[in-house]
């Protein structure tokens, strides 16, 4: 964890049940995004989305959150990290920028 959060959105905006799909790559790049899911009154937890497994698995890879003032946060360089191995090479030099936007 770095330290270097990035608000993703008000955590009214994770639904208690389903998940906010937060994207992530830049405009050519076709990423899988993270999945929000909502666990409690203020816990989140914030997974890669996949479409071969159940994003709830414990296999699955997990993001560092932080909710704080009932606003959700994720850990910027975790969220911009390649996320597997054809990943850094579909980024290659320009790396992994996330296409977050926060509406606050």
């Amino acid at each position: 964890m770095s330290g270097q959060w990035k608000l993703i959105c008000k955590l009214k905006d994770v639904p208690m049940s389903g998940a906010r799909l937060v994207p992530r790559g830049l405009a050519w790049q076709e990423l899988p995004g993270v999945a929000l899911f909502r666990v409690g009154e203020e816990q989140v937890h914030a997974v890669l989305e996949c479409a071969d497994a159940e994003p709830r698995d414990s296999h699955a890879r997990r993001y560092s959150v932080k909710v704080e003032d009932c606003k959700v946060y994720l850990d910027l360089d975790e969220l911009s990290a390649p996320a597997s191995k054809a990943e850094a090479a579909l980024a290659g030099s320009f790396g992994v920028a996330t296409r977050v936007m926060a509406f606050v």
